[in-house]
């Protein structure tokens, strides 16, 4: 490396390097490149971003091919930029699309051959440019658009402009685990860096990752503030005083803004409660204690006759209310719940017995049946249900009825070597527009389990897409009805629906509703399914995994349940497998 050169010394390397690599992504998708090749460029993005120490460190160790997606091709553009402060492919490729271009992938209903054909007939290579052009009348003179695509288009960017700074859940948990390793602090324990506000309350999306620590040593203080601006995807400082600090860190749909608060000691608890409830909750508990002729705020409980406060617990007793979970905190009628007694005993991640909905390599999944069901098992569960997609869901290479006996010969060889663990032979099965089935009954009966879902057609009438769901849950051989809005979160709204009927029905005719786990869905979210409860409905939690990495999401599916009030025999995959066995029995004999 060139000792003149400094792009090695500039704080926010990673973050640079990270963003060259999502936007070339972003171009060679534009360019119509086999998704594999810009899918490459996207996870190696991602995984500098998420690295914990800078490229150049990495690089004097000879350590850059440790970062997942980087092998000899991705390694070498690295050792470039770190070399001469440029990249020549990054360079090459957005010769033939400005990147601001790229910013239209985010508007639903686009994908890159209409971008393409935007900025080729009309010069447009901005979201503010299509907007205008949209409202100019302009973009139907474009080929493949109309007037249905033109309002449908204003339709999308009023709703990217709602949902702007506000990032996936994920992107949240994965910043606070990196900013612990970069700093050297605990998850728990008195030097803990916590996780509080919409993160910890397991919110949909988040407005940024807010972080609590405590630390009397003002030296020890202004140590851990200082580690913050020194993160390696570090784009912008936003705040830095005595007792916080908020930087802007790449990554994300949009970067993320990071806010750490250090309080003294004795404080920490009532901090914890103050800076974790939705601003709703702690106004009543602010009252709570007006009412006791006290003051609560980050700084303490303050007051004649006050206990002294240890615990969270600690300060929820001293209003006389049992501790409420995070994820209920919004001032939805748990304080009214808290005083009668009647908190839910709500889910646990260790309450999970079992995932049921899975992918393989037989369709879109990237690992064996076999390694998927090892990593199902060495994760402590009892049952995995494989459901790969169905012949409709050509682009997946959907299952038609002959591999899915293929595979089905494969699950009985496995199960004989894994058990007890077992692997249940499942589907996603493609809901068709007019609420059919992708597969006949007789084929159905062959399975062990049965979820369906919406995968085409998003755009159908309100009334349309109802009746199409309900048609399909009637269906007494389909267990469950799985991420039931279609929503991605960032890419896509969910299709027109009225989810109260369906949910009526769900709970009606014994149909479960997913939790789907994956974090761009969240979908049933915990206000629906806190609902569909009600309406008594009965619930998967599921992964939703492609791989056996993505089994990992399934906390964000149980943070979803917490949120909607549920408890464990309100969620199918609590249940021992023999227990599962009988219910998913049950409802194909109603």
């Amino acid at each position: 490396m060139s000792s003149t050169d400094d792009a090695s010394s500039r704080p926010n390397l990673n973050a640079e390097v990270a963003r060259l690599f999502a936007e070339i992504g972003d171009i060679l998708e534009l360019k119509g490149e086999p998704v594999y090749r810009y899918n490459a460029y996207r996870t190696a993005a991602r995984s500098v971003a998420a690295a914990t120490e800078p490229l150049d460190a990495l690089f004097a160790r000879g350590q850059l091919r440790t970062l997942r997606g980087v092998g000899d091709a991705l390694e070498a553009k690295i050792i470039e930029y770190l070399s001469t402060g440029r990249m020549e492919f990054h360079e090459r490729v957005r010769r033939d699309f400005p990147v601001a271009l790229t910013s239209l992938l985010q508007v639903p209903g686009l994908g890159p051959s209409k971008a393409r054909a935007l900025y080729r007939d009309l010069g447009v290579s901005s979201v503010a440019e299509l907007e205008q052009a949209a409202r100019d009348g302009r973009l139907q003179a474009v080929p493949g658009f109309g007037d249905k695509l033109a309002e449908h288009v204003l339709a999308s960017l009023a709703q990217l402009k709602q949902r702007a700074g506000r990032g996936l859940l994920s992107d949240a948990w994965l910043a606070a685990g990196q900013v612990r390793e970069v700093l050297g602090t605990p998850e728990d324990g008195p030097d803990a860096l916590v996780v509080v506000g919409s993160a910890r309350r397991m919110q949909d999306t988040v407005g940024g990752l807010d972080l609590l620590a405590a630390r009397d040593d003002d030296a020890a203080t202004q140590q851990l503030l200082d580690g913050l601006l020194r993160l390696p995807n570090l784009v912008e400082v936003r705040e830095r005083t005595a007792e916080r600090a908020s930087v802007r860190l790449y990554g994300g749909l949009a970067g993320l803004d990071v806010r750490l608060l250090v309080v003294p000691r004795q404080a920490f608890s009532c901090a914890l409660v103050w800076s974790t409830g939705s601003r709703a909750h702690v106004a009543r508990l602010e009252g709570l204690a007006q009412q006791r002729g006290w003051r609560f705020g980050p700084d303490g409980l303050v007051g004649e006759r006050v206990a002294p406060i240890a615990t969270e617990q600690d300060v929820y007793a001293a209003l006389d209310l049992p501790w409420i979970a995070p994820e209920l905190r919004e001032d939805e009628g748990e304080i009214e719940a808290a005083q009668a007694g009647s908190l839910p005993r709500l889910i646990e991640l260790a309450d999970i017995k079992g995932d049921l909905h899975s992918h393989t390599d037989w369709t879109d999944g990237t690992q064996s049946l076999e390694e998927m069901a090892k990593a199902a098992r060495a994760r402590g569960y009892q049952y995995l249900a494989v459901t790969d997609h169905t012949r409709n869901l050509t682009v997946a290479r959907g299952l038609g009825p002959e591999r899915l006996a293929e595979q089905r010969a494969l699950v009985q060889r496995l199960n004989h070597a894994l058990a007890p663990f077992v692997i249940l032979h499942g589907t996603e099965l493609d809901i068709l527009l007019d609420g059919r089935l992708d597969f006949t009954d007789s084929v159905l009966e062959m399975l062990d389990y049965v979820g369906v879902s919406v995968h085409t057609g998003f755009r159908q009438p309100k009334a349309e897409m109802t009746e199409r769901m309900l048609r399909a849950i009637s269906n007494p051989l389909v267990h469950t009805l799985n991420h039931a809005h279609g929503r991605k979160i960032g890419q896509r709204e969910g299709y027109a629906l009225d989810t109260l009927a369906v949910l009526e029905g769900a709970a009606r005719l014994g149909c479960a509703l997913e939790l789907n786990a994956s974090p761009a869905r969240l979908d049933l979210n915990g206000t629906w399914a806190r609902q569909a409860r009600r309406l008594g409905a009965h619930f998967t939690i599921s992964s939703d995994a492609h791989s056996t990495a993505e089994f990992e999401r399934m906390p964000f599916g149980v943070g979803s349940a917490r949120r909607g009030w549920l408890e464990p025999s309100d969620v199918l995959n609590t249940r021992p497998l023999d227990e599962l066995r009988v219910l998913l029995s049950a409802r194909r004999g109603a």
